[in-house]
């Protein structure tokens, strides 16, 4: 079983540069890291900046840690009036994806707009990134329907889902069975599952700071620290990598190994 683990931006910093970050993942024997080029300053004013890919590009293969690449959150190719300016940072993260040899690149779908846009422009993202053997696995933002539909509307053989856990669990609204059926939907399309925990609530609505408190929303905990099942998830599963997805550095700093995450997933 491959498991891989999401370097969000704010672990890099400058206490704790990328390649440290990368080796502490290599030692815990993980087998890939999601990075985000964007924030690795790779792309400007929807451009590759050329002089900053190298030394990134040592880190990841100086550590020799496989890599997945992510699209910035803000894409929304659905977005009539700045479509342009999406597609135009979608397009140069394709491209960062090629230069690095990358052969995964998640973007979540977007949340309002207009569908023919996005299923347009991942058609012409799909072909370019297919001569380089590159996948582009759509997130669902929370409902796993309707991202399927949109990856089946696409029709590429380079175009897969991305299914996160934890948004689907919220769409299901904690309700088990409803959530295991609708993740039984996506098990053919999936080309990576994401994995973090919460309570599977989206109300009521609360500052930022008392989100743990109520247990409402995307939480991103550790698996077993919510009500998702993933022992019973996992098992709809073949053999597709598992992203751990978590956001809270003190968190992930404490992360386990791979050994004992895999512990962790199968018995909850």
């Amino acid at each position: 079983m491959e498991i891989g683990v999401s370097i969000y931006p704010h672990f890099v910093n400058k206490g704790k540069a990328l390649p440290s970050v990368l080796a502490d993942i290599k030692i815990k024997d993980y087998d890939f890291v999601q990075i985000f080029p964007h924030a690795l300053g790779l792309i400007k004013n929807g451009q590759v900046v050329e002089k900053n890919l190298r030394s990134v590009e040592n880190a990841l293969k100086g550590v020799g840690v496989n890599y997945t690449i992510r699209m910035p959150l803000s894409v929304n190719l659905r977005d009539s009036i700045y479509y342009t300016r999406h597609f135009k940072v979608a397009r140069a993260v394709i491209d960062v994806a090629i230069k690095l040899g990358a052969k995964i690149v998640v973007m979540q779908s977007g949340r309002t707009g207009r569908l023919d846009l996005e299923i347009e422009a991942l058609q012409q993202l799909a072909d370019m990134a297919e001569s380089f053997g590159i996948k582009i696995a759509l997130e669902n933002t929370y409902s796993v329907k309707d991202t399927l539909y949109v990856v089946e509307s696409v029709n590429k053989k380079n175009v897969g889902f991305a299914l996160d856990l934890g948004h689907a669990f919220l769409s299901a609204q904690g309700d088990e069975n409803r959530f295991l059926e609708d993740v039984k939907l996506g098990t053919e399309k999936t080309i990576i599952l994401m994995i973090h925990d919460n309570f599977g609530k989206l109300s009521p609505q609360v500052e930022p700071e008392d989100t743990l408190a109520y247990g409402v929303g995307d939480l991103h905990l550790m698996p077993g620290e919510g009500k998702i099942p993933f022992g019973k998830t996992l098992k709809l599963f073949g053999d597709v990598p598992l992203l751990i997805k978590i956001k809270d550095p003190d968190t992930f700093a404490t992360l386990p190994t791979k050994k004992g995450l895999i512990e962790l997933l199968t018995s909850i």
